[in-house]
């Protein structure tokens, strides 16, 4: 029961007591200020108490704030012990002290020994707590206490004596504390080790403080190999000491290292070899790996790759050192493997085998000398060779391991393919460049590496292994080449030739395997080969470059008809068919004397006329070889056509000096294909019609290339200028050249087109158009009578052609005959001009269909009126003096209309016969006065007389003017 109420007094709130336990402290606080200057013994009294009633709270309570008090006044209450002592006796411990720690110059440090047993207190009270269940109160205690000790061993660290003496106290405290612990925390476990290593190290540097950084490094690495021995077995201690051994690793290596950093730079200092120890490491994780398991085994073996790697950094400058690196590293690597068992571990190992034998050769082997460039690129063909061969060696055991190192080997070759390749190719570029001389062992080099290449391929060949040979054959071409003069175009032909030798490999490579469908290699390398031989001869013009664009479009050609998607290469090829047959004639217009611009436009028409007919009548060959359709080929050649036609045209308002007939000629031969273009049976094809498009929906295809060639034959007229036919046409037939037209548009009208196989609708269009053309281009010169005939021949395509429109064209062309026939006779008078222009416009209104419709009744009376009124309108003008020609020309006009029966002439007539009357009225009394009465008399009686007689004939006038009246609305 006691216990009892003590425990519920124990546990009551500290709220209650808290005001006098604050009370408290003040006091105890005011009492240890007025005595701790003058009077240490109550001031250590005064912390006892203090001492006591923080005890009694922090066992209560368990507050932190308590116990940290309670740390610092018991802390202070060691300095008032120490000041108690008498000042001799401090005098003497220190002296002492200091002559055994050699710490003359920094006695303060003494501090970190004699300041030790209030750490181990403090531990204890830790432990204490622990055993006392107060978990979080122990933990906070434990955290002082380690602050406590970092700060102690802090101010020894400057002294290697207490240094190393506080690391000892704190690896000892460290490990009883360890050892009372049921459940050990990890972190403590490693707070232990790691001070227990570092006590290790901190007396060596005490009693060996002149050691070097590389003997340190080597303390190190003896410790990192004890640390993972001892990590061999299975506990917290055993995993701490793996994890402790890479940190020893890495520190090891950062010491090596500030020596080894230099060796990069070219700076040797002394024990320049310790590099090589280190190698002790990767050496260490690999036995650690082969003595665990599972993840453990993996992890240890990467680390080792890792190391080994690493370790190389150290070597790897040093001669003395680096075989023994990349040795070590070989052998470390092969063991490795065999754990891991992967593709990149595989890798790396054939990597340090490849470094060790090139650094063996670099090294060089006694008695044979150092190797050149060219020995190198020997040894590297003979590396991928052997690489190769040991590969098939290696495939043939059938092992896993085997096979790992199998890929790896194939891949290390693949890649020293490559560097050798390139390496080849940059020396080949420098040879031609005349910085560096050809070799033999730089043909062998490549030689091998070719046979390499093929010997791996053979069995199973793949693109990147044709590649490899085309690539490995150009520098084999390349390097024999450069044994004579450096010309790159000797390269340039050779390319075209292996470009077309690849071509013919891959049609007889399908052939021989009835592959459906070729490796892309074979379709790339000729094109590699054929522009790489362009970019080469790109400064060069000479005779025969012209035939290495024609190997090239060849190339492209053989390349292109393989496939249907490969149609864009063909076309390229044709294209450089083209090229290279201008570029031939470029250089022999090049090399000509005399000439102008003309001469040479016709020159590339001739030339472009020529290939254009060379498609047409290859054209059987044409289908088969380069499989394109009919039409397609049709479309080449037209283009050519388009493009000699163009140059023709150009040349045309162009100088010409000698090429005028050949002008002529190849307008000839482009004339003839348009028209034979618009038959409608053309090159054996007698189930498709030009017809069968219509462009600007009325004209056939074939009706459009015989326009075109029709339209050519008229623009060609300037080259037969120097014929006798055209010396003729231009000179003394010139008057008559409308008449020739007009016989030559009659056999064109009449011809049989359509049983020829054209359609006639162009003919007839040129048989009505030539001879207009020809008359006004012959205008000032043309005879009335070829203008007659002309007219003439109008007349007759309106006869056959049952169009009565063309008589129109033959009414002008009287017109023109009549003019230039006054104009002869010196009939000046504008009358006789105006004349056959109003009897034309009348012809039109009396004979066009159009006008005779029901509908058009109007515009045909407008017509008649607006001619005949020009005719008369003008004499009424222009001839007033002269009453007789109006007078007649208004009376035939009347009497045309009475007689036709046409109310416009009777208009025109009847008001040009008044108006000359009134006019001849008004100037006949202007001139006689006295008979103007007489006649105004006669006016008078007449017009009485009529009004006389109105009202009796009334009847008779109203009837007479309704009949004229409707028999007059039946009159045109």
């Amino acid at each position: 029961r006691a216990e009892e109420v003590r425990a519920s007094s124990s546990t009551s709130s500290p709220t209650v007591q808290l005001p006098w336990e604050l009370l408290g402290g003040i006091l105890l606080f005011l009492g240890w200020l007025v005595a701790v200057i003058d009077d240490p013994w109550q001031a250590i009294g005064v912390s006892g108490l203090a001492l006591w009633s923080l005890g009694s709270r922090w066992q209560r309570y368990s507050f932190k704030v308590d116990l940290a008090v309670f740390f610092a006044v018991g802390l202070q209450t060691v300095w008032l012990g120490w000041r108690i002592v008498p000042s001799s006796l401090q005098e003497w411990a220190i002296a002492i002290g200091t002559q055994l720690t050699h710490a003359e110059n920094t006695p303060w440090a003494l501090l970190s020994l004699a300041l030790f047993p209030y750490l181990i207190f403090m531990v204890a009270i830790a432990d204490q707590l622990h055993r006392t269940q107060k978990h979080e109160l122990a933990k906070f205690g434990e955290i002082l206490s380690l602050l406590f000790g970092i700060c102690l061993t802090s101010i020894a660290i400057i002294n290697p004596t207490l240094r190393s003496l506080n690391l000892l106290f704190s690896t000892i405290t460290l490990v009883a504390v360890t050892k009372r612990r049921s459940l050990v925390p990890i972190p403590l476990v490693y707070l232990t080790h790691i001070m227990g290593l570092l006590t290790l190290c901190s007396t060596i540097y005490w009693l060996l403080p002149n050691l070097a950084l590389s003997v340190w490094a080597g303390i190190l690495l003896t410790l990192m190999v004890a640390e993972w021995v001892f990590s061999l077995g299975d506990g917290l201690w055993q995993r701490s000491a793996w994890y402790i051994g890479l940190g020893l690793a890495a520190v090891s290596f950062s010491l090596l290292w500030v020596n080894a950093e230099s060796y990069w730079y070219g700076v040797f200092r002394s024990q320049t070899h310790w590099g090589v120890i280190w190698l002790i490491t990767p050496i260490a994780l690999t036995g650690l790996a082969s003595r665990t398991t599972a993840q453990r085994r993996t992890t240890n073996s990467v680390l080792s790759i890792l190391a080994v790697g690493m370790t190389q950094l150290l070597t790897l400058p040093l001669p003395g050192t680096r075989l023994i690196g990349l040795g070590a590293g070989s052998a470390v690597m092969f063991a490795n493997t065999r754990y891991l068992r992967n593709q990149p571990t595989a890798k790396i190992t054939v990597g340090f085998i490849l470094s060790f034998l090139g650094a063996l050769l670099w090294e060089g082997i006694p008695g044979l000398p150092h190797l050149t460039i060219a020995g190198w690129f020997v040894m590297g063909a003979i590396a991928i060779l052997s690489l190769w061969l040991g590969r098939t060696v290696l495939i043939r055991r059938g092992d896993e391991l085997a096979t790992i190192y199998a890929a790896a080997s194939d891949q290390w070759a693949i890649a020293l393919c490559s560097v050798v390749l390139l390496g080849m190719t940059l020396h080949s570029a420098l040879v031609y460049q005349g910085f560096v001389s050809p070799g033999f062992l730089y043909l062998i080099a490549t030689a091998i590496t070719l046979g390499s290449i093929i010997y791996r391929s053979w069995h199973s060949p793949t693109n990147w292994a044709f590649y490899g040979i085309g690539w490995c054959v150009e520098l084999l071409i390349a390097e024999v080449l450069g044994f004579g003069e450096y010309a790159m175009i000797r390269i340039a032909i050779a390319n075209i030739a292996l470009g077309l030798i690849a071509q013919l490999v891959g049609e007889w490579w399908r052939r021989r395997y009835q592959l459906a469908r070729l490796p892309s290699s074979f379709h790339i390398l000729p094109l590699i080969y054929g522009g790489f031989s362009v970019l080469l001869r790109l400064n060069t013009f000479t005779s025969w470059t012209g035939l290495f664009s024609l190997g090239v479009a060849l190339i492209f050609i053989g390349v292109g008809r393989r496939n249907e998607s490969f149609k864009p290469l063909l076309y390229l090829g044709i294209i450089g068919v083209s090229i290279s047959a201008y570029e031939l004639l470029f250089y022999q217009m090049s090399q000509a004397t005399g000439g102008a611009l003309g001469d040479g436009l016709i020159a590339m028409s001739a030339l472009g006329t020529s290939i254009m007919y060379a498609y047409r009548i290859l054209s059987p060959w044409m289908f088969s070889y380069l499989r394109l359709t009919p039409q397609e080929l049709k479309r080449i050649a037209h283009l050519h056509w388009v493009w000699s036609s163009c140059l023709l045209m150009a040349a045309i308002p162009l100088p010409i000096d000698v090429n005028r007939l050949v002008g002529l000629a190849t307008g000839v031969f482009l004339i003839r294909y348009a028209i034979f273009q618009g038959r409608r049976f053309s090159l054996g094809d007698a189930t498709r019609s030009p017809a069968a498009l219509l462009i600007f929906g009325r004209i056939t295809i074939g009706e459009m290339w015989v326009y075109l060639g029709l339209l050519e034959v008229a623009a060609m007229r300037i080259y037969w200028r120097e014929t006798a036919v055209g010396q003729w046409l231009a000179g003394p037939l010139v008057p008559w050249n409308g008449a020739i037209a007009c016989v030559v548009a009659y056999f064109l009208y009449i011809l049989p087109w359509e049983n020829w196989g054209w359609s006639k609708r162009p003919w007839q269009q040129a048989a009505f158009i030539v001879p207009l053309i020809i008359l006004w281009e012959t205008r000032l010169q043309a005879y009335p009578v070829t203008l007659l005939l002309a007219a003439g021949f109008y007349i007759f395509l309106a006869k056959v052609g049952e169009n009565i429109r063309f008589t129109y064209v033959s009414a002008a062309l009287i017109d023109w005959a009549l003019f230039r026939w006054f104009d002869d006779l010196g009939l000046t008078d504008a009358l006789w001009y105006v004349t056959p222009i109003g009897l034309s416009l009348l012809y039109v209104a009396q004979v066009d269909p159009l006008l005779k419709l029901p509908e058009y009744k109007a515009a045909r009376h407008s017509l008649r009126l607006v001619s005949s009124g020009v005719i008369c309108g003008w004499t009424i003008l222009f001839h007033q003096d002269t009453p007789l020609i109006a007078g007649i020309f208004s009376l035939i006009a009347i009497f045309a209309g009475l007689a036709l029966r046409i109310r416009a002439f009777l208009y025109v007539g009847t008001a040009t016969f008044i108006i000359t009357s009134i006019y001849q009225l008004v100037i006949f009394s202007l001139r006689y006065p006295f008979l103007k009465w007489v006649v105004g008399l006669l006016v008078g009686i007449m017009l009485i007389s009529i009004a006389a007689n109105f009202e009796t004939r009334r009847t008779q006038l109203n009837s007479l003017l309704r009949n004229t009246s409707n028999e007059f609305q039946e009159w045109e």
